[in-house]
């Protein structure tokens, strides 16, 4: 190979990886720029993407009857009714004792924090006798911050009842909108689709119907698959929890179903308090049992529930997940963690249609 060949071929692979740098700035840039203005306009951006995850998860019971013969708008009817009727039914189990439990933990909150307090400040409790006393004299602080930041929230919102009331109202009414709006994007997909291609050149409508197929698949994959996810995990903790006699079982279990859709995160909120709850109640043999319960099930989950549920349609690493989720809560908090990883799934299928998988051989 001749000197001119080996420039030629270095020259290629400068030109392609810094034609994938400029595509990762741009496409940084832009989804900095999208989310700042999503965040500006907050309420119209939860309707938005509480009908686009509501829509997902409805569409493919409604396409299955709609080719069973059914008209489009009673295929819609029938999901809304049984989807009503269920929700209805699994809320009048769950919330009454939720309820109950979450009453409770704001009554016993102060004898938890004094409880903490003493445990931690005594020099031969099991566990933290090896501790220097200037690092458990900062520990026994802790649940005293705790129960102060729990006091002071609970007195904002009690003197707030004008906008916990408006609030209420504002999440009616969006509940009432979300299966509205959804039954006109139900209606109108295929002429969205079709005007969104129409903008696009003949000779790359081809590849835009592609790339918006791979996307639906990402975006609908995770979104079902996460549901079913949240809701095995959530009822196993529970189960579990309320075998154990672990107080608030329900609260953590209902936790844990909401949270697991923020991977590593989810399951680290839920863990903690549970190992606490169940060392307050049962001493450090119960707790040790209740966190070889949750490895369990968060093994379960990694190796078995999760990928045979949502499958490899995200195609993420571990690596990718956690920084995607550390991205998304330092831009837009806890609603940035639940987004980050369909959009980190999303920008996989960009790179993979618009950037090329390897430098070419020849000019």
């Amino acid at each position: 190979m001749d000197d001119d060949s080996r420039f030629r071929r270095a020259d290629a692979r400068v030109t392609y990886w810094l034609k994938v740098l400029a595509l990762i700035t741009l496409a940084g840039f832009m989804l900095i720029s999208m989310l700042h203005f999503l965040a500006r306009i907050m309420s119209v951006t939860v309707i938005l993407l509480g009908t686009l995850f509501f829509t997902y998860l409805i569409y493919p019971a409604v396409r299955w009857l709609h080719g069973r013969g059914l008209s489009l708008g009673l295929s819609i009817a029938i999901v809304y009714i049984v989807t009503l009727g269920l929700v209805a039914f699994g809320l009048s189990f769950v919330i009454p004792p939720l309820g109950g439990e979450i009453k409770q933990l704001a009554a016993a909150t102060p004898d938890f924090v004094h409880r903490a307090q003493a445990y931690i400040s005594d020099p031969n409790s099991p566990g933290l006798s090896f501790l220097p006393l200037a690092v458990r004299e900062y520990l026994a602080t802790l649940p005293g911050q705790v129960g102060d930041y729990v006091q002071r929230q609970a007195a904002q919102w009690a003197t707030s009842a004008l906008n916990i009331l408006l609030s209420a109202f504002s999440v009616i009414a969006t509940l009432v909108v979300i299966p509205i709006l959804s039954i006109y994007l139900i209606y109108e997909a295929e002429s969205l689709t079709a005007a969104a291609v129409g903008l696009i050149p003949v000779r790359g409508r081809r590849e835009t119907l592609r790339l918006l197929a791979d996307l639906d698949k990402v975006l609908g994959g995770f979104i079902r698959g996460q549901v079913i996810v949240g809701a095995t995990i959530g009822a196993c903790i529970t189960v579990a929890l309320l075998i154990m006699h672990v107080p608030y079982a329900i609260l953590i279990g209902v936790a844990a179903a909401v949270l697991d859709i923020i991977p590593y995160i989810g399951a680290i909120a839920t863990f903690i308090p549970a190992v606490a709850l169940a060392w307050a109640s049962g001493g450090w043999q119960h707790a040790l049992i209740v966190a070889l319960i949750f490895i369990g099930v968060f093994q379960a989950e990694g190796h078995f529930i999760a990928p045979r549920i949502v499958s490899e349609t995200v195609g993420l690493s571990p690596l990718v997940v956690i920084v995607a989720v550390l991205i998304g809560g330092e831009l837009l908090g806890i609603p940035g963690m639940f987004l980050a990883v369909p959009i980190a799934g999303m920008l996989r299928v960009l790179r993979m249609h618009f950037v090329p998988t390897r430098a070419p051989k020849h000019i």
